[in-house]
């Protein structure tokens, strides 16, 4: 009996608690009328932290099903968890190119949709907050001027414009005050503090898996290219303000009113022309660089 009960102690290692079942036969042993039992020897084991993680990876597996046919409704951090879930499930999004990501979270919808509200003071603190989390927590986003509002351009403070809906185009910048030709109406050499720039690719596809939706399909409508130093290597960039919101000027009667004066200091944007109050600003997409993604 003594050497069963050593060779059942033995097996048991690895199981996840310590206890195990031994079988007893309860009669006189000559095998008439014996009555086969089992007893459990040992303690109950509380269950492990890996398993607890299994628990919560398979709730967030559901509520990403549940978000993915539900219109993508529900808290934003509940939205982040699921997020947290494919992570960790799915690695092959470590290799997703751009398109990947858009046709993994289904962005057609939202980013062909022209109702889509501008974004709050609260939007903007939680793409600022996840980048502080996933690429670098060393970036301080203090400027002065809330996000809703642009960024300190120079002494007089924000930029003159403001952000609303855009007939057939979706959100769109639109001039505050008269703006005369030649003055300066966006961007600051060397950046804003609403940047954040992503210096390879991983990093910004780890900063993509852990957005909520529908940001994670802004982010990578806003993501461009850019050279933060003077001929210095190209970077991906998104500005974490209203400035993001700036439109192209796509329509053959639409003319960019705002270009740089030279492509490589193709941050700073200046009036091509006088702009009249309430007038939308609209530049051209090609003066970036050429995407590195």
């Amino acid at each position: 009996m003594a050497s069963r009960l050593t060779s059942l102690l033995r097996s048991r290692r690895g199981r996840g608690d310590d206890t195990f079942t031994l079988p007893v036969t309860m009669g006189d042993g000559d095998g008439d009328g014996d009555e086969k039992r089992s007893i459990k020897l040992g303690r109950c084991r509380k269950p492990s932290s890996s398993s607890l993680v299994k628990y919560i990876l398979g709730v967030g597996g559901a509520a990403l099903m549940i978000f993915h046919h539900g219109k993508n409704k529900g808290p934003p951090r509940l939205r982040a968890m699921t997020r947290t879930y494919l992570r960790h499930q799915d690695q092959d999004w470590h290799k997703w190119s751009r398109h990947d990501f858009r046709a993994q979270f289904q962005c057609s919808h939202h980013l062909s949709a022209g109702t889509k509200s501008v974004p709050t003071l609260e939007y903007w603190q939680t793409l600022r907050d996840v980048y502080n989390s996933e690429v670098d927590s060393s970036v301080r986003f203090d400027d002065p001027v809330p996000p809703t509002q642009g960024y300190t351009l120079n002494e007089n403070g924000a930029p003159p414009y403001y952000a609303k809906l855009s007939p057939g185009k979706g959100r769109g910048l639109f001039a505050s005050r008269n703006i005369q030709e030649g003055e300066l109406v966006d961007g600051i050499e060397g950046g804003t503090k609403s940047y954040m720039i992503f210096a390879t690719i991983d990093a910004m596809r780890r900063y993509l898996m852990a957005l909520p939706e529908p940001m994670a399909c802004d982010v990578l409508e806003w993501t461009y290219t850019q050279k933060i130093v003077k001929g210095g290597p190209p970077v991906l960039v998104v500005v974490s303000d209203i400035s993001s919101l700036m439109n192209a000027a796509w329509d053959d009667d639409a003319d960019p009113n705002v270009m740089p004066k030279d492509k490589t200091s193709s941050m700073l944007l200046y009036a091509t022309r006088d702009i009249k109050k309430d007038e939308e600003i609209l530049m051209s997409y090609g003066v970036f660089p050429g995407s590195i993604w």
